[in-house]
């Protein structure tokens, strides 16, 4: 068999087992593969951050402040990151939910994404306000 006759076949098999592992179109299981596959992308780009919101809460339940502290001072890096979770997740959740006649909402899926990545309540709710008072500030620039 030649280079480019091997080079083919094994291009071939590749794209044809992606093509049996992804469910089939409007599922549960869809939705969740595409979900999973778009979040996945955005929490590696945004492991520093993730982890600073993991960090918040301490082993005991409560807030760190010290870790509050340093994540308040990230305030700009915060809203970047919620504005880029719009801007680049949304859409491709959306472009999911659009073939199947669904709306993907931005803070369900992006309280639920911190969730899947460990952020705990706790945290979510601290940080929260923090966010929307970004968001709120952003669009009236």
């Amino acid at each position: 068999m030649t280079f480019k006759a091997l080079c083919a076949a094994l291009l071939l098999t590749a794209s044809l087992s992606a093509c049996a592992t992804a469910p089939k179109p409007c599922t549960t299981e869809w939705i969740d593969y595409r979900t999973e596959k778009v979040l996945r992308n955005f929490a590696v780009a945004n492991r520093g951050l993730v982890s600073d919101l993991r960090d918040l809460k301490r082993a005991d339940g409560d807030i760190d402040p010290v870790q509050a502290i340093l994540l308040a001072s990230k305030a700009d890096d915060l809203r970047k990151f919620a504005r880029s979770f719009e801007r680049i997740v949304l859409p491709e959740l959306q472009s999911a939910y659009d073939q199947c006649g669904k709306d993907a909402e931005f803070v369900p899926a992006f309280t639920e994404f911190l969730r899947r990545e460990g952020v705990s309540d706790e945290a979510l709710e601290w940080v929260g306000p923090i966010l929307a008072l970004s968001l709120v500030i952003d669009s009236q620039n």
